[in-house]
Formats: C-alpha cells, sequence, structure tokens
C-alpha cells in the first residue's frame, strides 16, 4: 500500500466512516491489534525511563575517571532533554489511540497513518542518541587506554586512526540498523495488521 495513496484515501473516506466492526477477524489472544499496540508501548515507555535513569550512574558503574564526569554529564543532559521531548509526543499518540473509534474505516485508516508518522518519530529519536553513545565511546576508550599507560596521541601516532575510524563507523552503522530493525520488529507488524484490516475492507 502506497503512503501517499493511503493518506488520500483516508481524506477521501473521512466523511463516510464505514462500519467495520462486523467485518474485523477475530485477532490474537481476542485483542484487537491497538490494544496490543498499547501495551507494547506502555512497555517501552516504562523501559526507556528506567534505561535514561541507569545511564545516570553508568560513569561509577563502568569505573571511569572522575576526571570524564563533566563531559559525560553534559552529553547525559543533552540525552535527558531530548529523551524527554520525545517521550512526551509518545505519550500523546498513547493517549490518541483511544480516542479513536476502531469500528470505522475512517478511523483505522487515521491510526494507521498517525502510527506510520510515530514510526518516523523514533527512528529520528535513535538516530539523534547516537551523539551520546560516540561520545560515551570515546570517554570510556581514552579511559581505557590510560590506565594502560597509553594515550589517544600517541595511538594515532602509531596507525590507530584507522582503528577509530572502523570503531566509529561500526558503532554508526550498527546503531542505524539497530534502531530501523527493532522499529520494524515492535511497531511494524501492528502497522501491517492494520493495513490488512483496511485491504480487506475492498475486498
Amino acid at each position: 500500500m502506497n503512503f501517499d495513496e493511503l493518506k488520500k484515501d483516508w481524506n477521501a473516506d473521512q466523511p463516510k466512516d464505514q462500519d467495520i466492526s462486523t467485518k474485523i477477524p477475530a485477532q490474537e489472544n481476542s485483542k484487537h491489534p491497538l490494544e496490543r499496540l498499547q501495551k507494547s508501548m506502555r512497555n517501552e515507555f516504562w523501559a526507556q525511563i528506567i534505561a535514561i535513569i541507569l545511564l545516570a550512574g553508568l560513569p561509577q558503574m563502568t569505573d571511569i575517571s572522575s576526571s570524564y564526569y563533566i563531559t559525560y554529564y553534559v552529553a547525559y543532559s543533552v540525552l535527558v532533554v531530548v529523551s524527554g521531548y520525545y517521550l512526551y509526543g509518545f505519550y500523546q499518540f498513547y493517549k490518541q489511540i483511544n480516542l479513536f473509534h476502531s469500528d470505522t474505516k475512517g478511523s483505522l485508516l487515521r491510526i494507521y497513518y498517525e502510527l506510520r508518522l510515530a514510526m518516523e518519530r523514533y527512528q529520528s529519536f535513535g538516530f539523534l542518541l547516537l551523539p551520546f553513545l560516540l561520545v560515551w565511546f570515546g570517554i570510556y576508550s581514552t579511559d581505557l587506554l590510560q590506565k594502560k599507560g597509553k594515550t589517544i596521541a600517541e595511538q594515532l601516532a602509531n596507525g590507530g586512526q584507522y582503528a577509530v575510524v572502523i570503531a566509529v563507523l561500526i558503532v554508526t552503522f550498527g546503531t542505524i540498523a539497530a534502531i530501523v530493525l527493532w522499529t520494524k520488529y515492535i511497531y511494524g507488524k501492528y502497522a501491517k495488521e492494520l493495513e490488512k484490516m483496511i485491504d480487506d475492507l475492498d475486498t
């Protein structure tokens, strides 16, 4: 299903919502996809909050030098602000789901459209976390070298710059791939179920 065509269909069908309550097949565990979507969102909401709290103690848990605390907590503060903004929007979408009527075609189209937008925002949020990961990677690597009596300058002078570039690329592309795959795994299945329900209305 083409996303732009879907948006156009929703706008065209909105004034004449079709009652499809008798056409929606029984879902897994007798629950509508939206109920399971909300359950997944609740679990992830709290998981992300717990993760953010735990990250506050990461320097102490990994026993890095206290000289890096300021750098880490500046990056962490930015992370908290970005996460707070995203989680607020995440919660707003969660509440919006309750306002939709899942027994009308127009509402299903609207939910599907909003879910796709939420998935895009989710991925964008994940990409914004990448700088924090790179800062942490740099802090941890530098601290590890210092504990071995080495310095970053020495490593770079001895050809270590290639290792740094490779490591950064691995972290970057690994993070991007993980975010995309995780988004599809967590929310893609609900989007597909809603898409199928909408497509079934035309059969």
